[in-house]
């Protein structure tokens, strides 16, 4: 990401559900997203899980797996 290759990139959340359950946390989302990779634009989309485990002093990230939409 830092050679230039892919600029212009941004990405949105599209649809979220969140469960909490005691000190653990999972999100199961939809995303689109859209940049120039290479000098060509292009649009995408999937979907991401990301699951958190609350500290003492805040929520951290435990596991993030996403897939893209061919």
């Amino acid at each position: 990401m830092t050679d230039g290759r892919l600029v212009e990139f941004s990405e949105w959340e599209t649809s979220e559900q969140t469960e909490i359950a005691g000190d653990i946390a999972s999100r199961f989302g939809g995303y689109r997203k859209s940049g120039i990779l290479d000098g060509e634009p292009f649009e995408g989309g999937g979907t991401k899980t990301i699951q958190f485990a609350r500290t003492s002093e805040d929520w951290r990230i435990a596991a993030l797996a996403w897939y893209d939409q061919p």
